[in-house]
């Protein structure tokens, strides 16, 4: 169980922020970031940051209803700490820590992902790592993968555009995801889509309910390094809510059958997905070819293969639509190839390790022949993906 943990800000209506805007001298005041006066020049995603209130002006980029935690001060800081600490005491295995690029902000033109934020990002994975067995990730995306080493994990926000653009098929879109996977760090977390709109719609409505390409697109990243996110419904090929916009069109009920009340009589909290009618857990769980048996056989493979879920990338390699790279940690060795094409592509790959005795763990079947002195022969059908043990050290 790992808990969303927000350290930018809390809600207008948390205790401290009530007192603290009850006038300047109260005691919870420098808990959050106030002015006397309205600060000049700033600029946050098109609109100010400051917000007028009877005692002052309160900084909160994101939303009148959601004013900054002043993380300079201490005391802040050891709140966030306090709550953590109470968290892990419970057992809770980890967090996600959101919104970790505006932590600190050092004027109108320096208040994103400041290096003072990544050192308070620090502190809190020491102190979280402190407890065995716990994992961090950070939300950060504007900053590459720049939180990976100071806070364990982070999400890796440019591949699901990599991945949308190969699945075009087009060679050069190939190439640019195979150049972005070879160096995706191991620690970083994947995904294709999330609750933020800004980070793309659902992976339904990206592919256009494609099958094919959604098949693809999952195992993209389900294949690659790092530790994969499913976002809720993606599994059983959940889209957007037909009338809503924004966050909350991704952020709908659970298609848990062919209405959106799922296991519950009571009335949902919103319109339910556009297309829980055929796309729903019930519904998937009688397609023995669907996209739920899909992905258990994908995360099926991540479980039974140490190499698929800690090792790292090496010979990646795209040639036209094919993109091949083989998963490695100690002796094993996994080699994925993924056709984005629309027809058959063969392609060689030399790069095997010495003795290796090619098997088949997904995909079509290896032609006769296929394995010689001069390296492994694949034939891929279109759209396809095959997975293939080179090491007899794989845990059945």
């Amino acid at each position: 169980v790992i808990l969303d943990y927000v350290v930018n800000h809390a809600s207008s209506e948390h205790p401290l922020f009530i007192q603290s805007r009850q006038s300047p001298q109260n005691p919870a005041r420098d808990l959050f970031v106030w002015a006397h006066e309205q600060p000049q020049g700033w600029s946050i995603y098109g609109h100010d940051p400051w917000r007028g209130d009877r005692s002052g002006w309160y900084f909160a980029p994101f939303d009148g209803s959601m004013p900054d935690f002043n993380l300079k001060n201490p005391a802040a800081l050891a709140f966030h700490h306090d709550n953590l600490r109470f968290w892990l005491n419970r057992g809770v295995d980890g967090f996600r820590f959101d919104a970790v690029g505006h932590l600190i902000e050092n004027g109108p033109q320096a208040w994103d992902n400041q290096p003072g934020s990544r050192e308070l990002v620090r502190g809190l994975r020491e102190l979280v790592h402190g407890y065995a067995h716990r994992f961090t990730v950070c939300e950060a995306p504007g900053a590459r993968m720049s939180y990976v080493e100071p806070c364990g994990s982070a999400f890796a926000f440019e591949l699901p555009g990599r991945i949308r653009a190969a699945l075009s098929g087009e060679a050069v879109a190939v190439r640019w995801l195979g150049g972005f996977l070879a160096a995706l760090p191991t620690q970083a977390s994947t995904f294709f889509s999330n609750h933020d709109a800004f980070a793309g719609d659902r992976l339904w409505d990206q592919v256009g309910g494609d099958l094919a390409r959604y098949r693809l697109a999952a195992a993209s990243y389900l294949l690659a390094p790092g530790t994969p996110f499913i976002y809720y419904g993606e599994e059983v090929g959940m889209s957007r809510a037909r009338h809503l916009q924004g966050d909350p069109a991704l952020r709908t009920p659970m298609s848990w059958g062919a209405d959106s009340s799922g296991f519950s009589r009571g009335v949902p909290f919103r319109e339910g997905a556009a297309n829980a009618a055929m796309q729903n857990l019930v519904a998937e769980q009688a397609r023995p070819d669907g996209i739920l048996a899909f992905y258990r056989q994908l995360i099926g493979l991540r479980q039974q293969s140490a190499a698929l879920s800690r090792g790292r990338l090496e010979g990646a390699a795209a040639s036209g639509s094919v993109l091949v790279f083989r998963r490695v940690l100690d002796a094993e060795q996994v080699l994925v190839a993924i056709n984005y094409g629309s027809q058959v592509s063969r392609t060689r790959v030399t790069a095997l390790p010495p003795g290796a005795k090619p098997r088949v763990l997904m995909g079509p079947p290896l032609a006769a022949g296929a394995d010689d002195a001069e390296g492994l022969a694949l034939e891929l059908p279109a759209q396809s993906v095959q997975v293939i043990a080179l090491t007899p050290k794989f845990h059945q």
